[in-house]
């Protein structure tokens, strides 16, 4: 019984061989004929051993080529396609290679992967560049936009570094969109610094202001200022082997077509909304509010709100995950709104609604907030580590948690961390009862009054204005 078991596992083992053999051969196959069935395949760049080569062919070639050349001009050169610019911020410079030409001409495989990389970082930078464009005219519309909803004080001055690092941190958000190119040219700017200096710059304009009303009139600026450092940044990629290496090592650059990004303005633009939107809303005397381990819609579906309507809540979230004033994040258990400190009974809803619909997204605005808050931070900054870009401070806005704690009812306690407001508590507002009891708190409020009913008589709300909130 042994001998028919021994056999059928060496067959076994030999099938599996068989099939390993087979599954090698046809993706090396599959590599070395990038004009099969799949053009380029990022994984073929380790397959082919293609870094190793253009080292190899540096230590060879680089001599060859004058002086001062650029490493893609002198690659190309060699490959008698000198013709081409694939350094600069040019149009029709540099088409991609043909694997049909290069076999004609017995240039090998490696050499079509390297040459097609050249193209590909050329066509993102050329498609960046366009876009920032395009984002100059997108801007001034969502920030102008922006500045008229929340009408912030004239005289508030911006410093458009500020703005020039929001808007670089919109190549973070254009890699969803730009599929494997953004994220592989954010890994690589991690063993190329020199890269990262230009695509992210900071302090650079920190000497220049402008007022609210002059925002949109400043962008030609910053991003005429943007488009010069993604030139550079393209020159510094191609100008040398190292610093091309670190940018298309992973391979995720070999692919066909190259994802254009020069129509992702809008996305661009989402972290640069967002810092105007917390600039705006601080300058009018607003900050962000939070309720811990609370679920506002859930406060109101059970009725916990003794004498409270929370408006909006009570049927659940929208795609947002926002009912009327309110901002919950599920993941933390923490309820979010806006409240002004200047006058409590100002409504956020319509602003949210706007906010969210068209320029920035909740979890950007609020927890954003929250995190630069834990950072002590103030301006917005970039970083760049082993994780990938980590954009800070693009709202900025100040957070004060709601003191839910039963204790201190009666004691004007209103946040745990912020001053407790001018008439927060105070009794007796315009409408209530003489026997009722009334506190007046802010429009968003979600605090220890809520659900506070140990002397027998549910709380009356009134805002600010002395109106009182219609309740159960």
């Amino acid at each position: 019984m042994l001998l028919p078991f021994l056999l059928f596992m060496w067959l076994l083992l030999l099938q599996s061989a068989t099939l390993v053999r087979a599954f090698v051969f046809t993706e090396t196959r599959s590599c070395n004929d990038p004009g099969g069935l799949l053009p380029l395949n990022p994984t073929c760049w380790d397959t082919l051993f293609v870094g190793m080569y253009l080292m190899e062919w540096s230590v060879t070639n680089n001599a060859t080529c004058l002086p001062g050349t650029p490493f893609a001009q002198c690659f190309l050169e060699t490959l008698n396609m000198g013709e081409l610019d694939c350094v600069g911020i040019t149009s029709g410079t540099c088409p991609p290679p043909s694997w049909i030409e290069f076999q004609t001409n017995n240039i090998s495989v490696q050499e079509f992967y390297i040459a097609y990389n050249i193209y590909s970082v050329w066509s993102f930078f050329n498609g960046y560049y366009t876009a920032i464009g395009n984002a100059r005219s997108a801007a001034t519309d969502s920030i102008g936009a922006i500045v008229a909803l929340l009408d912030p004080p004239k005289s508030t001055n911006v410093f458009l570094n500020d703005i020039l690092t929001a808007l670089s941190v919109g190549l973070s958000f254009v890699s969803v969109d730009a599929g494997p190119l953004a994220g592989a040219l954010i890994t690589g700017i991690q063993q190329a610094p020199g890269v990262g200096k230009y695509l992210f710059p900071v302090g650079t304009l920190d000497t220049q202001v402008a007022q609210f009303d002059e925002i949109a009139n400043s962008l030609g600026t910053v991003t005429s200022y943007f488009q010069e450092n993604i030139t550079t940044a393209l020159a510094a990629i191609q100008n040398d082997t190292q610093t091309f290496l670190a940018i298309v090592g992973s391979g995720n650059f070999s692919v066909t077509p190259v994802p254009s990004i020069a129509d992702q303005s809008d996305t661009m633009l989402t972290a640069l909304n967002t810092y105007v939107i917390s600039q705006c809303l601080q300058a009018n005397n607003w900050v962000i509010t939070r309720a811990i381990d609370t679920d506002v819609n859930e406060l109101q579906a059970n009725g916990s709100a003794v004498g409270w309507d929370i408006p909006g809540c009570g049927t659940g979230y929208d795609s947002n995950s926002i009912c009327g004033a309110y901002y919950f994040n599920k993941a933390i258990n923490v309820s979010f709104s806006l409240d002004n400190s200047g006058d409590m009974s100002n409504n956020p809803t319509t602003d949210m609604s706007q906010f969210f619909a068209n320029w920035t997204t909740p979890d950007l605005l609020f927890n954003g907030a929250a995190q630069c808050e834990r950072q002590g931070g103030s301006a917005p900054s970039v970083t760049i580590g082993a994780s990938g870009i980590d954009a800070s401070c693009l709202s900025n806005l100040k957070v004060c948690t709601w003191d839910l704690d039963p204790k201190h009812i009666g004691v004007e306690y209103e946040f745990t961390d912020c001053d407790t407001q001018s008439r927060f508590a105070v009794d007796g507002c315009v409408g209530c009862g003489e026997f009722d009891e009334c506190v007046n708190v802010p429009y968003s409020y979600i605090g220890n009054y809520l659900t506070f009913d140990g002397w027998g008589l549910p709380y009356y709300f009134c805002f600010g204005d002395h109106k009182i909130l219609p309740s159960p």
